[in-house]
């Protein structure tokens, strides 16, 4: 995972030098390479809760006074009447949704957002997606946003069997073998490869105003091995296989909400 060093030193009251804090995160035994002030980690797989900004300033915090207490979305939220369906509990024992509704998509992204996409090389994709990714990064937590207006009235977790078909967001078709953990619609048709990629029939596009934002925890062993028998790079795959904090969901969709209240009037939540 990529790292920017800004990223980090920003919340770090000495502004240590970027040769510094490379050392600090070597003794802490987080391995990494530095490429143009990026520290691109390679992390133990037991480590999986420093696989995001927030993380590795959890334990900087044993060398350095850090402030990192980003906004959160602070008003009330309703419970979302959603009729989904989990029928794998024993592999996803806690999962929360959110729906939001903007008044108009921004045009431009504030400093903090955008400096996510220009220091790190990352390409914009549409304004709900660069929030998931960016909060990710953040948080450790991935999230997926399904275009509401695309979902139908239904959402069903449950395990599938056998040869299925999944056209994905970034527009390839892969072949489903095997027993896999699917999100599928009323209609029966998978739309997610649970934890590693949604499918394009009910991705957000650069239009989506309205969103329904998922936000899980899924057992490791029911997403390790799936990103590399589909070849698909899968960022939130990376993370779910080393399990995330399945007590976070609030923290992480009030951020979401904080972000896209900075950019855009929200008129349902």
């Amino acid at each position: 995972m990529k790292i920017a060093y800004t990223h980090l030193v920003k919340h770090i009251k000495e502004i240590p030098g970027i040769d510094e804090v490379s050392e600090k995160l070597f003794q802490l035994g987080h391995e990494h390479e530095i490429d143009n002030m990026i520290f691109d980690m390679e992390l133990t797989p037991n480590r999986g809760d420093c696989l995001s900004v927030n993380g590795l300033l959890r334990d900087l915090r044993l060398f350095y006074e850090v402030n990192s207490t980003p906004k959160t979305y602070n008003q009330k939220i309703d419970p979302l009447q959603l009729n989904f369906i989990n029928n794998a509990r024993n592999d996803c024992k806690k999962i929360s949704f959110l729906k939001i509704v903007i008044d108009d998509i921004p045009s431009s992204y504030n400093q903090a957002l955008n400096s996510y996409f220009e220091e790190l090389g990352n390409k914009k994709i549409n304004f709900f997606t660069d929030i998931s990714n960016y909060v990710s990064y953040e948080t450790g937590q991935p999230t997926h946003c399904y275009d509401q207006t695309k979902l139908d009235d239904k959402l069903i977790l449950e395990y599938v069997d056998g040869s299925h078909e999944l056209e994905t967001l970034v527009d390839k078709n892969i072949k489903l073998s095997g027993s896999n953990l699917v999100f599928k619609n009323k209609g029966n048709h998978i739309i997610n490869l649970a934890g590693v990629i949604g499918g394009k029939e009910t991705g957000c596009d650069k239009k989506t105003k309205t969103v329904i934002v998922e936000c899980a925890h899924f057992n490791p062993e029911a997403i390790i091995g799936k990103s590399v028998k589909y070849d698909i790079y899968s960022e939130a795959a990376h993370k779910f296989e080393r399990s995330t904090d399945p007590n976070c969901h609030d923290y992480v969709l009030r951020r979401f909400l904080q972000i896209v209240q900075e950019h855009t009037a929200i008129k349902e939540v």
